[in-house]
């Protein structure tokens, strides 16, 4: 598949014009904020890749390598669509329809004190936390202005095929949040069962694994002074080891509570949904920001830079084994 360019990098805010019942330049600083979270993305990505080792052929490590970078671009990916929303959300002061007398506000649970006050203490911070898909999406679709309404339509088709996909085996917001609450995904490259022999009524011993073969094995336990029975050990084997534990008491310690029960992912199967997910989020940033670039204009008290040169580099060497 192959990729769109990363957006380029607006000036800095500090340039631009603010226009009243706007506020350009945090939406300014917004955008940019998206796209250098997307070129992080981006960069795990492209080491990420397979090809772009050769000289790694260790198996393990070749994975070890792999599995970081698809844990950074799975995460900068998913905050992109966070951030991304906060770019309306800024730029057309959206946070402010849901202060007391907002047209959104919702007076049964919204209490005066929750007002965003903007230019007070920390009001962008506040203003940062209470934005959500849901609001701006009320506020896009709501509004008198065409343009606005195919925008949070254009929102609702990525929230709905990169978000909260159900015919998705990989959705990049669920594994997102499991990485954030659980702090691991399982990948299949990493997954070894448990080698598992037995012996058979002549004596052979069998590979069970190998063999392709399910058992199921019980045998009671003892304490070890009294010889009395403490209870009954099942080891079963069907694809993996598995092992229950009951004592006479009736207390059970099930084998299947220690397997995870989250899907197991492939390196591959994840980098080539994150690079969908690439493409159509660049494609949604390239809707909002023809909507609002009208809006962004230089300061007239300000001279636009020049660039002559710009400076390329090579990071290979720091995330390329041998070269």
């Amino acid at each position: 598949m192959s990729q769109k360019d990363v957006p380029k990098r607006l000036l800095g805010p500090e340039y631009y014009m603010e226009y009243e019942s706007k506020d350009i330049r945090l939406g300014v600083s917004k955008v940019n904020d998206f796209i250098e979270t997307l070129g992080d993305a981006s960069l795990s990505l492209i080491y990420c890749d397979e090809k772009e080792h050769p000289n790694t052929t260790d198996t393990m490590l070749l994975n070890i390598i792999r599995r970081t970078h698809i844990r950074h671009a799975i995460i900068d990916l998913n905050n992109c669509f966070d951030i991304l929303l906060q770019v309306p959300w800024f730029h057309y002061r959206i946070w402010n329809e849901y202060n007391t007398g907002g047209l959104y506000c919702n007076f049964k649970r919204h209490k005066p004190k929750d007002d965003i006050i903007r230019n007070d203490n920390k009001w962008i911070n506040k203003a940062e936390n209470s934005c959500n898909y849901n609001k701006t999406i009320e506020y896009l679709k709501g509004s008198n202005e065409t343009n606005l309404n195919i925008l949070g339509d254009r929102y609702g088709l990525f929230n709905k095929d990169f978000r909260f996909n159900l015919g998705k085996n990989i959705v990049v917001r669920e594994i997102a949040n499991q990485l954030k609450h659980k702090h691991n995904i399982k990948l299949k490259e990493f997954n070894v069962p448990y080698d598992f022999n037995v012996e058979d009524a002549n004596g052979i011993v069998v590979d069970v694994k190998k063999s392709d073969l399910e058992v199921e094995l019980k045998t009671k336990f003892y304490e070890e002074t009294s010889k009395k029975v403490c209870g009954e050990i099942v080891l079963n084997y069907k694809d993996d080891l598995m092992v229950d534990i009951e004592y006479v008491s009736g207390e059970k310690f099930q084998g299947k509570d220690l397997l995870n029960n989250d899907i197991l992912y492939s390196i591959d199967d994840l980098l080539n949904e994150m690079r969908e997910y690439r493409n159509k989020i660049i494609e949604l940033y390239d809707e909002v920001y023809n909507v609002i670039k009208e809006d962004i204009q230089i300061n007239p008290l300000m001279k636009e830079p020049t660039i002559n040169k710009t400076t390329g580099y090579s990071l290979d060497s720091f995330f390329k084994q041998g070269d």
